[in-house]
């Protein structure tokens, strides 16, 4: 007749050599304290149920490698953190994609004249705007706000349009790395 599992150590050794059971006995012990941490830590579009789940994927996959001598329940925990970071990066990222396609393709485009931004906004953009290299920062400022199409800017530079071009697409390049940037960076002091 085979041993009871009792203690937690004796789990995660069983659970190490990949035993089911171990690993089912310790989900139902933890899955509800790694929901409740998941629930304070995530905004509502989030579920916790989905985070629990992901994080017992990951303990059944690293099983050969849980330290059975360290504290199994910061272990979860650590992974849940990281989890759930990984989860609002994701949604920044996405955001940004959508944010950053409508900006690329309606903020600077020469139909739009009327969107409007909060004045912080404004103020960000025209201050990255100056953080743009001088020559390329003219290319830009000649097409998104003076509305001059590639080959009047090139013709007035005396450049090629495809200079035009690779300027404005290098200076949109950077603009959305740092508007990134900046969003990522509220998320995690937010969050965290």
């Amino acid at each position: 007749m085979e041993k009871f599992l009792h203690t937690e150590k004796e789990l995660l050794v069983r659970l190490r050599e990949g035993d089911s059971f171990a690993f089912e006995v310790l989900f139902y012990k933890f899955n509800g304290k790694i929901k409740g941490f998941a629930t304070k830590m995530v905004p509502t579009q989030i579920d916790p149920e989905e985070i629990v789940q992901e994080v017992f994927v990951k303990v059944w996959l690293q099983r050969e490698t849980i330290d059975v001598t360290k504290n199994f329940q910061s272990f979860l925990f650590s992974i849940t953190k990281n989890l759930i970071l990984d989860h609002l990066k994701s949604a920044v990222n996405r955001r940004l994609y959508f944010v950053g396609e409508y900006f690329q393709q309606d903020l600077f485009t020469e139909e739009d004249t009327d969107l409007k931004f909060s004045a912080e906004a404004e103020d960000k953009l025209l201050g990255l705007i100056q953080q743009i290299p001088e020559r390329r920062r003219e290319i830009f400022v000649l097409s998104r706000f003076e509305g001059l199409s590639y080959k009047q800017i090139a013709t007035k530079l005396n450049i090629t349009e495809n200079t035009v071009d690779s300027q404005i697409r290098n200076a949109l390049s950077f603009l959305r790395k740092e508007f990134r940037k900046m969003a990522i960076l509220f998320f995690l002091c937010f969050f965290q």
